[in-house]
C-alpha cells in the first residue's frame, strides 16, 4: 500500500495583507512514490509550470494541477532524504545532502559536537552518526553518518537562499517524531521575506520539524527549519547561504555563537517584520502582524526613504540597515506615504519565539522548544 502524504497548502500573495488558503485540487493528500536509492538530481521545471509559479496567484484549475504535479516531483526526490534525528532525549529532523552521509540540521537540534545521533529514515532504517559543528548565531548544524549505505538518497543544495517574496517553497520534516505509519508530512507555501541568514515562509513548522529542509520548486534545499514567529504562519528557516559560508568550519566540528544550553541562540538576529522590493524606491509590500513594523504603524505601500537619517533607495539597503542592528535597538524610519512624509521609531525584535505549547521560560525547558521528547523504545 502506498503511504499517504499530507500536504498543507497555505498560499500567501506577496502584496496581500493576510494569508490566502489554496488547496491543490480537491485533495489534501498526495500519494508518494519513492525508491530508497534516489539520487540528488534537481527536478525539471517545465516552462508552463515556471510561468504559473511567477504569477501573483493561480488563475485556473489547470494552474493548480501544474503546481500539484511539480510538488509531487519535488516530494518524490526530497522525502527519502528527510530524516529524523534522535540526540539524547530530543528529536529533530535533518536532510542528507551528499552520498558520504552528511546531514544538515538546526544548530539547536545537535547542541554541540561529538554527540551520538540516531538517524531514522522514512523507510524505517535506523543508522548511527555523530554531531559535527554548529553556528548558534545562525542556528546551523551538521551530522555525519558513521557508515552511509550505498543506496543513500540525498537532496541537492541551492547556490544560495535568495528567494523573492511570493516564491513557492516546499517543507518536509518529522513533526511529532517518527511515526511508523506516516511518511514525512509535506507543507506547501510561499516566501514572506528574507534577511541575513534567514528565510521567513508560511510553511507551518511544529515540534520535531526543526532541522528539516525547506526546498524550492526544483527540489533544491534553500533553508533549514529553525523557529516560528508570533503567528503560526510566520516560520523561520536558516538560509543555505549560512551553511555554504562556513561549510568547512561546520564539517570540522567547530561550535560558535553562544552556549547551546541557553535559549538565546536565535536572539542575535534582528527582525523588522516587513516584505518589500525595489520599485521607485524601497517599497514595503507587506507588514506582518504583531511584529515591530506593524506596532510602529508602517503600512503596505509605504516607501522608506531614510534610515536613521541616511537616505536609502533600495529594499536591500533597508535589509542591510536592519542587519547592522541588534534586537532591542531602535531604528528611525523616514517614510513617504502618498503625499506625506512620516517618521517612525521602531524597536527591533529578535527571532526567538518558542513553538506553541512549549514552556515560556528557559528554566521550565528541559530541552530546546522545537525538539520533541524521544519515544520510548
Amino acid at each position: 500500500m502506498l503511504p499517504l502524504l499530507p500536504v498543507i497548502c497555505r498560499s500567501v500573495v506577496p502584496c496581500a495583507t493576510r494569508p490566502i488558503r489554496i488547496y491543490l485540487l480537491a485533495s489534501v493528500v498526495v500519494a508518494l512514490l519513492w525508491a530508497p536509492g534516489a539520487q540528488a538530481q534537481r527536478v525539471d521545471l517545465p516552462d508552463d509550470v515556471a510561468k504559473t509559479l511567477v504569477e501573483r496567484s493561480p488563475n485556473s484549475v489547470d494552474d493548480l494541477r501544474r503546481i500539484q504535479a511539480q510538488v509531487e516531483r519535488v516530494v518524490e526526490r526530497a522525502v527519502p532524504a528527510t530524516v529524523g534525528l534522535q540526540v539524547g532525549r530530543g528529536m529533530g529532523s535533518g536532510v542528507v545532502v551528499n552520498p558520504e552521509g552528511l546531514i544538515l540540521t538546526a544548530g539547536h537540534v545537535i547542541g554541540r559536537a561529538g554527540r551520538r545521533v540516531q538517524v531514522i529514515f522514512p523507510d524505517g532504517r535506523r543508522l548511527t552518526g555523530r554531531s559535527l559543528g554548529a553556528d548558534h548565531n545562525a542556528d546551523a548544524g551538521m551530522v555525519q553518518l558513521d557508515d552511509p549505505p550505498a543506496d543513500l538518497a540525498y537532496s541537492p543544495l541551492a547556490e544560495d537562499g535568495k528567494l523573492p517574496p511570493g516564491a513557492w517553497v516546499v517543507s518536509t520534516g518529522q513533526p511529532g517524531g517518527i511515526m511508523a505509519d506516516r511518511s514525512p508530512p509535506v507543507r506547501l507555501g510561499r516566501v514572506l521575506f528574507t534577511g541575513h541568514d534567514v528565510i521567513c515562509s508560511d510553511c507551518e513548522i511544529v515540534g520535531g520539524d526543526s532541522g528539516g529542509p525547506l526546498l524550492n520548486m526544483r527540489g533544491e534545499v534553500v533553508g533549514i527549519h529553525s523557529s516560528i514567529g508570533p503567528m503560526i504562519n510566520q516560520n523561520f528557516h536558516v538560509s543555505i547561504a549560512a551553511f555554504r559560508r562556513d561549510w568547512d568550519r561546520l564539517k570540522a566540528g567547530e561550535v560558535w555563537g553562544g552556549d547551546e544550553d541557553e535559549d538565546e541562540n536565535a536572539a542575535g538576529r534582528p527582525l523588522l517584520g516587513v516584505a518589500g522590493r525595489t520599485e521607485d524606491g524601497c517599497l514595503i509590500t507587506q507588514v506582518f502582524g504583531d511584529m515591530p513594523a506593524a506596532r510602529a504603524g508602517l503600512k503596505p505601500g509605504d516607501v522608506v526613504v531614510a534610515v536613521n537619517g541616511n537616505e536609502i533607495s533600495t529594499f536591500d539597503q533597508l535589509i542591510e540597515a536592519v542587519n547592522a542592528k541588534s534586537p532591542g535597538q531602535q531604528l528611525r524610519l523616514e517614510v513617504r506615504r502618498g503625499a506625506e512624509t512620516l517618521e517612525f521609531g521602531v524597536k527591533l525584535a529578535g527571532i526567538d519565539h518558542p513553538l506553541p505549547g512549549s514552556p515560556e521560560s528557559p528554566s521550565e525547558r528541559p530541552q530546546r522548544p522545537e525538539q520533541e521528547p524521544a519515544p520510548d523504545p
